[in-house]
């Protein structure tokens, strides 16, 4: 009986040993496993993440895209804008210069009607003085000057910028108005002197009086009496041409012989 208890023993230790060592290996592959699917798990939490990334720096990158093409737009709007803002000051510019232009006309014009009245009285007054008599009071006609010398139509005397000295060459049409008005004692001219705008108007004035001397002596030298010229200054308030170049400002320097011309 003693026996049999011992091998009953022995075979339940047996056994339980078998079992023991069996439970330990499944456990050791569980813990494998387990640590598989803990790697597993990690790296497609990795894989998640780097995913997001990418997304979240895509959409960075489109939204970057969206700024920049909205500030684009922007420049380009405000170019636009800056270009409309510009035409339109150019267009006031341009108006405000034309109605300038035509007021000067007017004003031109204005100064003209006026000195044509002051001639018109001088000679009346020269006319009451000489008996009323046309031959007596000086008053040509352009076909009369045309007539005496075609030269005579050249009553204009160019100066050089800031320069009054007169050029060699309007020596023969000098020559010509002294000619005619040593035949004709009765004519009184009026030597007019004119600059461009580029001076302040009381050097303008002085330079342009400047001018009428130089023609005036010229034409004293050559054997005109001085009764017969008075020698006057515009400065620049008489051009005949306006804008601002060279080939205006060259047509404004200038000594004009006015004659009191008698119009039918």
């Amino acid at each position: 009986m003693k026996r049999i208890l011992i091998l009953c023993l022995v075979v339940a230790l047996t056994a339980c040993s078998s079992l023991s060592g069996t439970k330990g290996g499944l456990s050791q592959q569980e813990i494998a496993a387990q640590e598989a699917a803990k790697q597993e798990a990690a790296r497609q939490e990795a894989a998640r993440q780097e995913a997001a990334k990418q997304e979240e720096m895509r959409r960075q990158e489109e939204l970057r895209q969206q700024q920049e093409a909205a500030a684009r737009e922007r420049e380009k709007e405000r170019i636009a804008e800056e270009k409309r803002q510009e035409e339109m000051r150019q267009a006031e510019e341009a108006r405000l210069a034309e109605e300038a232009r035509i007021a000067e006309e007017r004003r031109q014009e204005e100064i003209r009607k006026q000195e044509e009245a002051r001639q018109r009285e001088a000679l009346r007054q020269q006319r009451l003085e000489d008996g009323d008599d046309p031959s007596l009071v000086g008053m040509v006609t352009e076909e009369q000057l045309r007539e005496a010398d075609p030269l005579l139509l050249e009553r204009s005397i160019y100066f050089a910028f800031d320069k009054y000295n007169i050029d060699p060459k309007y020596a023969p049409i000098l020559a010509a108005h002294a000619r005619f008005l040593i035949v004709n004692p009765t004519v009184k001219i009026f030597v007019e002197g004119n600059c461009d705008d580029r001076g302040s108007p009381e050097y303008n004035i002085a330079l342009g009086q400047r001018r009428a001397d130089a023609v005036q002596r010229a034409l004293l030298t050559l054997g005109v009496p001085p009764r017969q010229i008075e020698a006057v200054s515009y400065g620049a308030e008489r051009p005949v041409a306006y804008g601002a170049n060279e080939e205006v400002w060259a047509k404004n320097r200038r000594s004009d012989i006015a004659y009191p011309m008698l119009k039918y």
